[in-house]
């Protein structure tokens, strides 16, 4: 949450990834009147504007990204990962970078290989939905616009 230059020339060099989880920080904000603790509220108050400058800084120097959630806290429930990449296009991310971060990118930082692509070869999990992300990534971040999921290449 907290990038300093110097932390960012080392991620750089080492290639390190970067996982935003900015459902974490901005669910608790978002609902922070719905009962959340104030000791709770209060550190995502002082936190969240500097997460989003590192996140901004990291993206804005080329650094390698993942789309990842910590879905479980607060407000921030499975199922609903879709929402960070509206979050991330939210902070200046390309809708296509977010794309991105979230299939190729992260099968990438977790050694799959054959997965985050359409390619021949590669294991066919997709999720089909009305609309064109590139141009609107609210169509894939609002699962009213979700259509369709195969996993492993049949039909969910």
């Amino acid at each position: 949450i907290f990038m300093t230059q110097e932390c960012l020339e080392a991620m750089l060099e080492k290639g390190t990834y970067l996982v935003p989880t900015l459902a974490a920080v901005n669910n608790i904000y978002i609902n922070r009147d719905n009962g959340i603790p104030d000791f709770i509220v209060e550190k995502t108050i002082r936190v969240r504007e500097r997460h989003h400058q590192s996140i901004k800084m990291f993206y804005e120097a080329g650094g390698k990204i993942a789309m990842g959630t910590d879905a479980g806290t607060p407000f921030n429930l499975h199922g609903d990962n879709s929402q960070e990449l509206q979050f991330m296009v939210d902070l200046g991310i390309s809708n296509s970078d977010a794309l991105s971060f979230s299939t190729a990118d992260a099968a990438d930082l977790m050694g799959l290989a054959d997965r985050g692509q359409i390619s021949e070869g590669y294991i066919a999990d997709l999720l089909i939905v009305s609309g064109n992300p590139v141009e609107d990534i609210s169509v894939v971040a609002n699962q009213k616009n979700h259509r369709r999921v195969i996993k492993n290449g049949a039909l969910v």
